[in-house]
């Protein structure tokens, strides 16, 4: 199809996914014209590879581990059958439904001029794609990140994926080893265990989740091996070997040696680079990382240009790329008039595990002076639900708010929103002690970390004044001794 090059557009948007979209709907919604080219499809990762299908397998692995634990509440519990082609199917049919939301008919709809192909960025920010050339006053890359290679020798020929083609399994592998321990490794590593793969993590560092605190990392480390996957940290992986068509995975060890670990998959995980091509000509000034550097403005080195989500955030959330999106097109859409600060903190952040892990922080996480940890076994509802392996790790400043917050704990995705927001309003923990919690439900870990702080900050000279203020009101009443 021949592409007819638009007027010149008050914004160009490289890249259709979350940061991208929301970079397109927001300048539309002003009225401005804009050109958004993406390569592929709309929606990006978080649609066709990775929130949307992730999510959907991890409820079809949910439904077959409840089965197998049905007997303690007098079901009959047995091994499910998994239907693998059915399961890809239903992962498709979910995408579907979700689609129309980014589709390019909805973003035409909003006066959206939507390009398919290569964007090549010249000097001058405009666009060329098929020699086409698309000018614009100002520019927002919203490229995006692809999954990072390890430099692994034998990996050419072997049966490995990333989060981006795992989608393209046929089959339900019989050994699945994972390298990387992140959120990524330890959610698919689950959910594939729980359908009936047998699943390894190797994770080179000394444990799971390194950015979580040690005390939920050991607890989702404990969770997922009493369910049965192996879990080796600290290892040194040193290439693929293929012996009469099985693969192997070599590992070095401390003393020397080598350990063997075959499998018919291998997924890495080992973390995401920002993707860049097609943006050489700007020399843009990046992170030691290669993610793209840009301002509390997210203004890049270039005036004019402007980049969000994936290719510039460490913090690569689909809920972050979308605000880094809206703020982006603002600001480009308006300067030098407008200056919208992206505010950095607290954001939250999930690992969809069972239990799940939830954490946020605020900028002041490094002036706790306390912390308070609360074993999920606490709360009743837990209890009920027979999930009491978990827990709940918080750390609070001199006036008694909260810094920081770790939750591992079913649910925890939902009970970070009003942590994040006791923070985001600077809440003591006696505000939240004051909130009713609707009993039995998983939120009531909040008034117990509040009861917890009081309890511990009510010391004896408080005691004491309570004690006197007791004997004088009994006095008064006349029912003293």
């Amino acid at each position: 199809m021949t592409i007819s090059p638009p007027r010149h557009s008050d914004l160009l948007v490289v890249g259709g996914g979350a940061a991208g979209l929301s970079a397109a709907s927001v300048a539309a919604r002003t009225g401005s014209r804009v050109t958004l080219v993406e390569r592929d499809r709309l929606g990006g990762d978080c649609l066709y590879t990775g929130c949307i299908p992730s999510k959907t397998l991890l409820r079809a692995a949910a439904l077959a581990h409840a089965q197998r634990r049905a007997g303690a509440y007098g079901i009959a519990a047995h091994e499910p059958v998994v239907d693998f082609t059915t399961l890809r199917e239903h992962l498709q049919q979910v995408i579907r439904r979700i689609e129309p939301e980014d589709s390019e008919e909805r973003y035409q709809s909003l006066g959206v001029t939507v390009v398919r192909g290569e964007a090549r960025v010249e000097p001058d920010l405009s666009l060329r794609v098929d020699e086409i050339r698309f000018t614009g006053r100002s520019l927002v890359i919203a490229t995006g990140a692809t999954p990072r290679l390890p430099d692994l020798p034998g990996l050419t020929g072997a049966p490995w994926f990333t989060s981006e083609t795992l989608w393209e399994l046929k089959k339900l592998p019989g050994h699945l080893v994972i390298l990387g321990g992140g959120p990524l490794g330890c959610e698919i590593g689950q959910a594939y265990h729980r359908l009936g793969s047998q699943v390894t993590i190797l994770e080179s560092a000394p444990r799971l989740l390194g950015s979580e605190p040690e005390a939920i990392s050991r607890t989702l480390t404990s969770a997922l091996r009493e369910e049965g996957l192996r879990i080796l940290t600290g290892c040194h992986t040193q290439r693929i070997e293929q012996t009469d068509g099985r693969f192997e995975l070599l590992l070095g060890n401390e003393n020397g040696s080598l350990e063997r670990h075959p499998f018919d998959a291998l997924l890495i995980a080992v973390g995401r680079q920002a993707r860049t091509a097609g943006l050489e000509a700007l020399e843009l000034a990046r992170e030691p990382s290669g993610l793209i550097q840009s301002d509390v403005f997210l203004r890049t080195s270039r005036r004019g240009c402007y980049a969000a989500g994936d290719v510039t955030s460490r913090l690569q959330f689909t809920h972050v790329a979308g605000q880094q999106g809206a703020y982006a097109a603002l600001n480009a859409l308006f300067r030098p008039l407008l200056r919208l600060r992206w505010a950095t903190s607290p954001i939250p952040r999930v690992t969809y595990t069972d239990p799940e892990v939830a954490s946020v922080e605020t900028e002041m996480a490094g002036d706790a002076i306390e912390s308070l940890e609360i074993p999920l076994a606490e709360i009743n509802r837990a209890i009920t639900d027979g999930a009491e392996h978990g827990v709940v790790q918080v750390g609070i400043d001199r006036q008694g708010r909260l810094v920081s917050a770790s939750l591992c704990m079913p649910h925890a995705g939902e009970s970070i929103a009003l942590v994040a927001l006791a923070m985001r309003e600077r809440f003591s923990l006696s505000r939240l002690l004051g909130l009713i919690q609707p009993y039995p439900t998983y939120a009531e870990i909040h008034r117990r970390m509040a009861t917890r702080w009081q309890e511990r900050h009510m010391g004896p000279a408080s005691r004491r004044f309570a004690k006197t203020l007791l004997g004088l009101l009994r006095t008064l009443d006349g029912t003293g001794s």
